[in-house]
C-alpha cells in the first residue's frame, strides 16, 4: 500500500453503476493514471464491469477488468495477468486489509452481498446477483482481527444487511455474536430495509458500543410513488416505524436515501415526499435525481419527469434535507458525546459521534483513532464545533 497514485505500480478501482453519475465517476477514476502519464497498471472491478463489460474494457488506461462474480479471486486474477506485480497467492485467497495509516478509522466488514428484491429502479440484483451471506464465525474472526490491528470502529456493511442469513442466525444474532465474542470498541450498522427491521435487534442497543445510528432507505415519501418503485411499505408505515425506533433508542440518528423525479411522479407526489421528509426528522438525507438504469423496470415506465422540473424538485428536496440535518444538530447542542477522531482535514480535527454527528475541533487533529468526550458547542461549516472535556 502506498499513499499516492504517483507511487503505485498497481491501481485497483472498485466501480459503481447505481446511478449514471456513479458510473461516469468510475470510468473517470479508472483513467486517472493514463491521463497523468503514470506507469501504474489499472485493474477495474465492481458493478460497472458486470453491467457494461465491453464498455469497461474499452476505457483508456484499463489493463484488466474483473467482474463481480470473480472479485473474490481478485488477487489471483491480477497475478495471472501481471505475475511480476504481486506475488502468487494461495487457496483460499486472503484479501489483505489496508494498514491503518492508509485506511479509514472506521473499518468496513462486508457480511452479505446481492439482493433478492426487484425494486423498479435498481440495477443491483443484475450486477451483484442473488443475496448470499458470509459465515458468522468468519465475520466474527475478521472483526477480531481488525480490532487487533488497531481499528476502534467497525462498520457492518453489505447491500442490505437486514437480509443476513447464516443457519438460524439473522442480523440480530450476528450483531450479538460480534458484541459478545470481540472487544470491538464501537460497532456501526449500515443500510437496513425498513420492512426487515427486527424488533429484537432494537434490544441490542443496551450495549453502548453499538452506535445509535440506523440507515433506512425511504426512496420516496409518497406511497403512490413507492408502489411504482415496488417498495413494500407506505410512507405512513415508515413514519410509524421511526416512532418505535426512537422510543427504543433515544438519541438515535436515522439517515436515509430519497429519489426525486421518479417516472410518473406528479407535483402532488413530490409535495407528499417533501412532507414526509420534513416529518421524519432525519439526521441526514442523501438525495438523488432519478437515473434510468438499463434493464430495470423503471426504464420502461411512462411519465418521465421533465429535466427542468426534476432539477427544481431536487433543489426543494435538498433544502428540506439541509433543514432536517440542522434540526438534528441543534437538538444535540450543549450535550456531551464521545467522538472517534479521524484523519484531520485542512488542519482541523474531525470525527463522528456514535449517532453520526460530525464534530470539528482543532485539538482533535492530534488524536486520530482515539476517543474523546466532547461538548457540542455550535453549528459550524461541515458539522458541529466541539470542545474536548475529557
Amino acid at each position: 500500500m502506498v499513499g499516492s497514485l504517483a507511487e503505485a505500480d498497481l491501481h485497483v478501482v472498485n466501480s459503481c453503476t447505481v446511478t449514471h453519475l456513479a458510473a461516469h465517476d468510475s470510468r473517470k477514476t479508472a483513467g486517472r493514471a493514463r491521463r497523468r502519464g503514470l506507469p501504474a497498471r489499472t485493474v477495474l472491478t465492481g458493478c460497472h464491469v458486470s453491467a457494461r463489460p465491453e464498455e469497461a474494457a474499452r476505457i483508456a488506461g484499463v489493463d484488466l477488468i474483473v467482474p463481480n462474480a470473480e472479485k473474490d479471486r481478485l488477487l489471483a486474477r491480477v497475478h495471472a495477468a501481471f505475475p511480476e506485480a504481486i506475488p502468487g497467492v494461495g487457496n483460499p485467497e486472503p484479501i489483505p486489509c489496508a494498514p491503518l495509516p492508509f485506511a479509514n478509522t472506521r473499518a468496513l466488514v462486508k457480511v452479505e452481498d446481492g439482493c433478492n428484491m426487484r425494486c423498479a429502479f435498481c440495477v443491483i440484483p443484475f450486477t451483484r446477483g442473488p443475496q448470499h451471506s458470509r459465515p458468522l464465525p468468519e465475520v466474527v474472526a475478521e472483526v477480531r482481527d481488525l480490532v487487533r490491528r488497531g481499528h476502534r470502529e467497525v462498520v457492518v456493511t453489505g447491500v442490505q444487511i437486514s437480509a443476513y442469513r447464516w443457519g438460524a442466525a439473522r442480523l440480530g444474532g450476528l450483531v450479538r455474536a460480534i458484541l459478545t465474542e470481540t472487544d470491538v470498541p464501537r460497532l456501526r450498522l449500515t443500510s437496513i430495509a425498513p420492512w426487515e427491521l427486527d424488533d429484537r435487534l432494537l434490544e441490542l442497543w443496551t450495549d453502548r458500543r453499538l452506535c445509535r445510528h440506523l440507515h433506512l432507505s425511504l426512496q420516496s415519501g409518497s406511497t403512490a410513488t413507492l408502489r411504482r418503485m415496488r417498495r413494500p411499505y407506505t410512507a405512513e408505515g415508515y413514519l410509524d416505524l421511526l416512532d418505535g425506533i426512537r422510543a427504543a433508542v433515544p438519541g438515535v440518528a436515522v439517515t436515509t436515501d430519497v429519489i426525486v423525479g421518479f417516472p410518473g411522479e406528479t407535483e402532488e407526489e413530490a409535495a407528499e415526499s417533501l412532507a414526509t421528509v420534513a416529518a421524519a426528522g432525519f439526521a441526514k438525507v442523501h438525495v438523488f435525481p432519478y437515473s434510468p438504469r438499463p434493464g430495470t423496470e423503471a426504464e420502461r415506465l411512462p411519465g418521465p419527469v421533465d429535466p427542468g422540473e426534476k432539477k427544481e424538485r431536487m433543489e426543494r428536496m435538498l433544502a428540506a434535507a439541509a433543514r432536517a440535518e440542522r434540526g438534528f444538530q441543534r437538538s444535540h447542542l450543549g450535550k456531551r458525546e464521545t467522538v472517534l477522531w479521524e484523519r484531520p482535514k485542512d488542519g482541523m480535527g474531525q470525527g463522528l459521534t456514535d449517532n453520526y454527528l460530525r464534530v470539528i475541533c482543532a485539538a482533535g487533529a492530534a488524536l486520530r483513532n482515539r476517543f474523546s468526550e466532547v461538548e457540542l458547542m455550535e453549528i459550524a461549516e461541515g458539522g458541529i464545533a466541539g470542545r474536548i472535556v475529557a
